[in-house]
């Protein structure tokens, strides 16, 4: 198991006469309408599996306050959408739902606050507000930290799946705070995560990415990427490591991160064997943004 081994040895599954589940601790209820049918969309499938996640998520580690509540809830979101990726054995799904969750966290940005709130996101300006960051930005953040860890040479997940497993190992049957769950990131990071989680958890900027790039020939006969990247939206000391894909033709692709910061910079890639022939900004949703591509 991706989290470790569960609290409880045996989990009970009912349906309910509602359009929602609720999960306790050895007790999952299920929406009578999951039990009719399977939709070809993936929903039903990452519905079931947001509610079996919170036997670790919810149940096993609890929230320690009405701030952390995005520990319960957008960690079973991420858990559902991980799975439906894992089962469904592709990204089109994942990345559809993601794009989605985007939506709607730009749409209630302007009349709501961080993540960090909780309920208080909830109002009658937003009524979608606590769903939006609290299920879908919390989603959204555990995203954003797999691919911070994810290995560009292998595509394991390993040192996430370690996270996480930590994590529950450490907070299982007890409550965690976010700050708990940071040490846990920093610990396996290997670096201060203390501006990830301010901007994403306890800030509701979302950056937006002007982005020109060019290649250039060395001397040894191979190629290097220079991007200028402006970054716009965000306060001036904002920062992600953003992943960027070099397509070098014949199904060959160079990934490497780069380090956003401030206003406008520019990035040379590591060599590459051949000049590219396009480049993804922000590969696999990395980071929370908008990107617009430019002329150099």
């Amino acid at each position: 198991m991706r989290f470790g081994p569960p609290l409880f040895d045996h989990f009970y599954v009912t349906e309910i006469p509602y359009f929602e589940g609720v999960s306790f601790p050895g007790m999952i209820d299920l929406s009578w309408v999951t039990f009719q049918n399977t939709a070809l969309d993936g929903f039903d499938e990452f519905f079931r599996a947001h509610e079996v996640a919170h036997q670790w998520w919810g149940n096993g580690v609890r929230p320690a306050t009405y701030r952390d509540a995005w520990l319960s809830e957008g960690i079973a979101s991420f858990s559902g959408l991980w799975y439906l990726q894992s089962i469904r054995k592709g990204n089109k799904e994942y990345f559809r739902f993601l794009d989605e969750y985007f939506r709607n966290i730009k749409d209630v940005r302007d009349r709501t606050g961080a993540t960090w709130l909780g309920y208080r996101n909830a109002s009658t300006d937003a009524r979608y507000g606590y769903q939006a960051l609290i299920y879908e930005k919390g989603a959204w953040v555990m995203h954003m930290l797999r691919m911070l860890m994810l290995d560009l040479n292998t595509a394991k997940d390993d040192r996430f799946s370690a996270m996480m497993r930590d994590f529950h190992d450490t907070f299982a049957a007890s409550s965690a705070t976010t700050d708990d769950f940071r040490a846990v990131v920093e610990k396996h990071v290997g670096m201060p995560m203390d501006w990830f989680f301010d901007q994403w958890v306890k800030g509701n900027a979302i950056p937006t990415y002007h982005v020109a790039w060019t290649t250039e020939a060395t001397p040894e006969g191979k190629s290097r990427v220079r991007l200028r990247v402006t970054q716009a939206d965000v306060p001036p000391e904002f920062q992600a490591w953003v992943l960027v894909s070099a397509d070098l033709g014949q199904n060959r692709f160079a990934n490497f991160r780069i380090k956003v910061t401030g206003a406008q910079s520019d990035y040379t890639s590591p060599l590459l064997p051949f000049p590219p022939r396009s480049i993804t900004f922000n590969e696999l949703h990395s980071v929370l943004a908008d990107v617009k591509l430019e002329p150099w």
